[in-house]
């Protein structure tokens, strides 16, 4: 089988079965997300305090975007709400940092996701809940509190628990050399 990068397939799977909507829904996680940078004059301000609203329920998993800074280093203060806008950290034209959250249900409800690749450098914790990082020669348990270091290689994820797992991801875009 041909590995898709993660770019392609998330695009693909957004535009077939991705839609946006609240994180309302009482299957999942209720999270909030505050946001603090500095003032013009110094003081430290809060621009955001709340249940974040950029979801995309995707594959059967839920994605909520955090945030996401263009480029490196990333500019200070911050200036409005990144989270807000913050798109697919896979999209092609995209350089620069994302912070997002996905929760896997898990059991009867668990979603296939298919093996997948991207350029990109990801830290990714387990919250909650526990999972099967695939890798094509290896199946490997993460459990609440473990982490994760992946850079560009191919994966997939399986939730065969009765529990759902929330993972938290930062992706540092990169290239292949």
């Amino acid at each position: 089988m041909t590995s898709l990068t993660r770019r392609t397939l998330l695009f693909l799977a957004g535009l077939l079965v991705g839609t946006r909507a609240g994180a309302t829904e009482s299957r999942w996680t209720r999270l909030r997300r505050v946001v603090t940078t500095r003032s013009k004059d110094g003081r430290s301000v809060v621009l955001a305090d709340g249940e974040p609203g950029n979801v995309l329920y995707l594959n059967g998993t839920r994605i909520t975007r955090l945030w996401e800074s263009s480029g490196l280093p990333a500019a200070l203060p911050l200036h409005g709400d990144a989270g807000a806008t913050a798109g697919n950290a896979y999209r092609a034209d995209f350089s620069g940092t994302a912070f997002y959250v996905t929760e896997i249900p898990g059991g009867v409800h668990a979603p296939t996701i298919p093996m997948h690749s991207n350029d990109t450098l990801d830290y990714m914790a387990i919250i909650s809940g526990r999972l099967i990082l695939k890798l094509p020669d290896r199946d490997i348990e993460l459990r609440q509190g473990d982490t994760l270091v992946q850079g560009g290689n191919d994966h997939s994820f399986a939730n065969p628990y009765a529990e759902p797992c929330l993972l938290l991801f930062v992706v540092v875009t990169a290239r292949s050399s």
